[in-house]
């Protein structure tokens, strides 16, 4: 359960993801969250260092205003490439997320084990040459246009990382058990 900026879990250690050592290799997240909150936040990210350093935005709650008395949906959004937009979101029920990435896919989407879209082809051009650290519930300030620098509350469970790109299948059995 978070409950705001000094509520959030770290690990460190990914050598694949994002701009890490071993870029643009094949990568899937998944997990479910229960937000308590409908202001925009980022509940996923990805940095160089455990302070930040160069920090990415990967998933978030986004609204038009970035007020927690409007409705949110969920994005997914880096720095260098498309947004995607996933549906919007109540509060307090348990949403199951995945995010796949590979080479020839880019980025792709799925919320409760539905499609929600992709960036196409996407390539990182340079890597950082560190291993990475990545976030949960908290938000370092990434550069970002969507997701705000305020820190996700509510609950996030079943966090799985794989060194592939899952099918739709494979998202949908996870996303109902």
């Amino acid at each position: 359960r978070f409950i705001g900026s000094s509520s959030y879990f770290q690990a460190y250690g990914f050598y694949q993801l994002g701009f890490g050592v071993y870029a643009n290799r094949p990568y899937s997240i998944a997990l479910w969250i229960n937000p308590a909150s409908t202001t925009s936040c980022a509940f996923l990210q990805q940095s160089t260092t455990a302070t930040g350093g160069s920090c990415m935005n990967m998933l978030g709650l986004w609204t038009s205003t970035g007020s927690a008395s409007q409705a949110a949906q969920i994005v997914a959004q880096g720095y260098a490439w498309p947004t995607i937009y996933g549906p919007f979101i109540t509060i307090n029920t348990w949403i199951h997320i995945s995010w796949t990435f590979s080479l020839a896919n880019g980025y792709a989407l799925y919320v409760n084990g539905n499609y929600y879209g992709t960036t196409g082809y996407f390539s990182y051009t340079g890597t950082t040459g560190v291993i990475t650290w990545l976030q949960l519930g908290y938000n370092f300030g990434c550069s970002s246009q969507y997701i705000t620098n305020a820190a996700y509350q509510g609950s996030i469970d079943e966090v799985y990382l794989y060194n592939r790109e899952l099918s739709a299948t494979e998202v949908r059995a996870l996303a109902n058990p």
